[in-house]
């Protein structure tokens, strides 16, 4: 018979990297983990319930992750795994970036012919190793 997980509402933020969720009991410590499909992983021991990342650890976010809450010290955990997706035919159409001036790059898209007219795009950074 399985428990039910008292960590619930997990939410991950892309853009701080910041994985967050509510549980029904107080634990003094967690231990969050994000891993990506060639099992790299990146760790964070915390006593709240808010985790982040660092911004500039390069994962390869549009290939999927794996997220990981274990209180610690316990066999209580809670394991998501996000692919991204989307509406077929939403992939943006015509990405292209311009570097210059050395450190400023313009970047602009199209919204994808099957996407509804309330899509948003959302462009991150991160630093690649």
């Amino acid at each position: 018979e399985t428990q039910e997980s008292p960590i619930t509402n997990v939410k991950m933020n892309w853009r701080t990297m910041e994985l967050s969720w509510e549980t029904s009991k107080k634990f003094p410590k967690y231990r969050c983990t994000i891993m990506d499909r060639e099992r790299e992983s990146i760790d964070e021991e915390v006593n709240t319930t808010l985790c982040k990342f660092p911004v500039e650890q390069y994962l390869p976010l549009h290939e999927g992750v794996f997220l990981t809450i274990e209180v610690l010290n316990t066999n209580i955990s809670k394991s998501c795994t996000f692919i991204p997706g989307g509406v077929n035919g939403s992939a943006i159409e015509n990405f292209s970036c311009v570097i210059y001036n050395i450190s400023f790059m313009n970047c602009t898209w199209q919204a994808g012919r099957g996407a509804p007219g309330d899509a948003q795009y959302f462009l991150y950074w991160q630093n690649s190793r």
